[in-house]
């Protein structure tokens, strides 16, 4: 998916855009604690387009402070990640040297500048736009992030600049998308060349981009597979904060397009907040989860056996995933791990037997105080079961409800989304 940075100095209004963006059809939005305040990212639809959009803190191109250049490293690290950038001005304001030096800086990027003239609140202000052709820009549009005018214009030329097509349809579907996260030196890149010297078959396989992808297609007991290696992600102590933020937003970014998440970890250091909160991200867009520790030969086999119960200790809240303890140096498991993966794209597009489900419905524990009227699966990629009660639910008797559609139906490695309904009355 397309990235979207909006930059600009301080207090033209770019939180302000963003939100006003995000009211077009929100799908997930992800706060961060930054340096000087919370950094804020998020998706967006526009036409059936689906578009990553991040809001960065104001440029400090005349301040020497600390905190000024921490915020100009996170912003450095955005415009990076962006394929276009929205340079946000305040026509009130007018144009300032501070305004003439981010457009400096925003020009040695080589990246498309869209200049959004903001706080243009009706079409008689647009005269105030006149002196910003200064800047020299092609693509100039007033808008009001407060009353939202003029943003029809600018995602429409969003599209057509970066020629967002639909999701395809067909052989696409047919494809199984992998991505690789974890840590730095937890074994991602080493997992993903492992997976491609096993799989001699490789169908197509493309080098990065501005965002450090590393994209392959190869092909395993006759499936086809994509696979995302996300390398390039380091975090550096100084700069501790902007790394993980945008190292996140990255992750997220990756998470949207595939169906699997694969997350590797060095096994010596253990499950740490950091992998927890990926696999909350994988969890919170339905993906299939598949857990691997890594550099098991660097332990003694006496204590291998110790590995699976540690880790789904550590990861109870998805104690459906499978975890496949391996050494990808050696590679001698990948074929094990491409198994499991089959597996979960094939829970991912599970259809409960419907006969077999309406058998069940009258062995389950009623909610507190109410009872169950019907379970009914309505959708898959991932499993999405319509619950009607005759009392609102709370989410622990939803876990227990999921927990009993896995004793039946298994769903390895997939999360069970559930709708309630409430329905008076007696059930049947």
């Amino acid at each position: 998916m397309p990235a979207i940075a909006i930059v600009g100095r301080k207090n033209v209004g770019k939180s302000t855009i963003f939100n006003r963006l995000m009211g077009m059809r929100l799908s997930i939005v992800y706060k961060e604690p930054g340096v000087t305040r919370d950094r804020i990212y998020g998706e967006m639809t526009w036409c059936g387009r689906n578009l990553d959009v991040i809001d960065t803190g104001g440029f400090f191109p005349d301040e020497e402070l600390p905190l000024a250049r921490k915020i100009v490293r996170q912003i450095e690290l955005a415009l990076r990640e962006a394929d276009l950038i929205y340079f946000v001005v305040d026509a009130k304001s007018g144009l300032t040297p501070s305004d003439e030096d981010i457009s400096g800086e925003l020009r040695k990027t080589n990246k498309p500048v869209f200049l959004l003239i903001n706080k243009i609140d009706n079409r008689k202000d647009d005269s105030k736009a006149f002196e910003f052709s200064k800047l020299g820009y092609r693509d100039i549009f007033p808008v009001s992030g407060e009353g939202g005018f003029g943003f029809g214009e600018v995602l429409d030329a969003t599209l057509k600049l970066l020629k967002i097509k639909l999701a395809p349809s067909g052989h696409a579907d047919q494809v199984i998308k992998l991505l690789i996260v974890g840590r730095p030196n937890a074994g991602k890149s080493t997992l993903f060349n492992a997976i491609l010297r096993e799989e001699r078959a490789i169908v197509d396989e493309k080098p990065g981009t501005t965002r450090d992808l590393i994209n392959a297609r190869f092909k395993h007991s006759d499936r086809f597979f994509e696979i995302i290696d996300t390398a390039g992600i380091r975090r550096r102590s100084r700069i501790k904060e902007s790394i993980e933020f945008y190292s996140m937003m990255r992750v997220l970014h990756y998470i949207e397009q595939v169906d699997i998440v694969i997350l590797i970890f060095d096994i010596s250091q253990g499950v740490v907040k950091e992998d927890c909160r990926i696999v909350n991200l994988a969890l919170a867009k339905a993906k299939g989860i598949v857990i691997v520790p890594n550099k098991i030969d660097l332990v003694p086999s006496k204590d291998r056996r110790k590995i699976l119960p540690s880790v789904q200790k550590s990861l109870d809240f998805v104690d459906f995933a499978p975890v496949i303890p391996m050494s990808a140096r050696d590679g001698r498991d990948v074929d094990r791990l491409l198994n499991h993966i089959i597996h979960v794209y094939t829970e991912l597009n599970k259809s409960a037997d419907r006969q077999v489900l309406e058998n069940i419905v009258p062995q389950v524990k009623p909610p507190p105080g109410g009872m169950i009227n019907s379970i009914v699966q309505v959708g898959k990629k991932p499993p999405v079961f319509n619950v009607s009660t005759t009392v609102p639910v709370r989410e622990s008797y939803l876990e227990y409800l999921r927990n009993f559609l896995r004793k039946y139906f298994g769903f390895v490695g997939v999360p069970i989304l559930m709708r309630t309904k409430i329905r008076r009355g007696n059930a049947g």
